[in-house]
């Protein structure tokens, strides 16, 4: 993470063990937190964004799984967007379907399939956005593969 403060001109806090990456990206506080696993809980690196407004309805992306198919069989809502291979493999879920077909665009839909085998995880709710990622990450390439995603919708977001 120190690497990627100095990159991002921004400061580490915390302990080693649970350290916070702190920065702004176009103005917007960005905060990266990065949590072991452990028998209770499962590893984590999230990448949180305040916006400055709210967006018009909660959206949530998720890798597709077999729970996932299972609660689709079973009535749970998801926005298809057309696209054989991201339909396949990513889940869409909010009430406003304009919204994430505004959204994910071709670019942030070929990111995000990029990243399928990280398994991300988007959420947008309200003015807070959170990317991430069921891992510690320990490379720098994959910190600016997954802040090139956060970024990537966050700047998806200010257009609209």
């Amino acid at each position: 993470m120190e690497q990627q403060a100095l990159k991002r001109n921004g400061t580490v806090v915390g302990s080693f063990l649970l350290p916070v990456l702190k920065f702004s990206h176009h103005a917007l506080p960005v905060v990266v937190t990065s949590v072991p696993g452990s028998k209770y809980r499962q590893a984590k690196t999230e990448i949180s964004i305040t916006l400055l407004k709210s967006a018009s309805a909660n959206l949530t992306i998720v890798k597709e799984s077999v729970a996932t198919r299972l609660g689709k069989a079973l009535g749970a809502t998801d926005v298809q967007l057309r696209s054989d291979e991201f339909d396949r493999e990513f889940l869409i879920k909010t009430q406003d379907e304009s919204l994430a077909r505004n959204i994910l665009n071709f670019t942030l839909q070929q990111k995000l399939l990029e990243m399928k085998l990280e398994k991300p995880r988007i959420a947008l709710e309200g003015t807070w956005l959170a990317v991430q990622i069921p891992r510690v990450v320990k490379t720098e390439e994959k910190y600016d593969q997954l802040f090139d995603l956060a970024f990537t919708f966050v700047d998806r977001v200010l257009e609209l």
